[in-house]
């Protein structure tokens, strides 16, 4: 038995090892791919960085987003907390990490605030108090 393929003439033996090395390579750029998606994922899995900063929660417009510029280098930081949050106009250091994805809060770095305790050294401005709505 013959098969014309692309112009050229197959006899049936050449044929059977050609469908034979069709899942070969099938299998082996299903095993490349699974390589490449380990890896990707390896890299993802490492510590996160840890941010710390110390300064004045502010309360910002947009509903609850909480501010705070460091005291130390001026970096703004979008604070988002999982337990308590403390009251605008006090004073923290925290230790957080980079939050991944969006946002609706419009001012600073965001950051999801592992840990935090008052700062005693740092002298907060009060609250500013919302103004009169018409």
């Amino acid at each position: 038995m013959r098969l014309r393929l692309s112009g050229a003439l197959l006899s049936s033996p050449t044929r059977k090892r050609t469908l034979k090395t069709i899942p070969v390579c099938l299998s082996l750029l299903s095993l490349f791919c699974a390589v490449a998606v380990g890896q990707t994922s390896n890299h993802h899995a490492t510590k996160a960085t840890v941010i710390q900063g110390s300064g004045c929660v502010e309360n910002e417009v947009e509903t609850s987003c909480h501010v705070l510029i460091d005291s130390k280098t001026g970096d703004t930081y979008n604070l988002f907390f999982s337990a308590k949050v403390p009251k605008s106009g006090t004073a923290i250091r925290f230790k957080a990490t980079s939050h991944q994805g969006m946002t609706t809060c419009m001012q600073g770095k965001p950051v999801n605030v592992k840990s935090w305790k008052m700062e005693k050294g740092i002298k907060c401005p009060p609250p500013a108090k919302p103004g009169p709505t018409h």
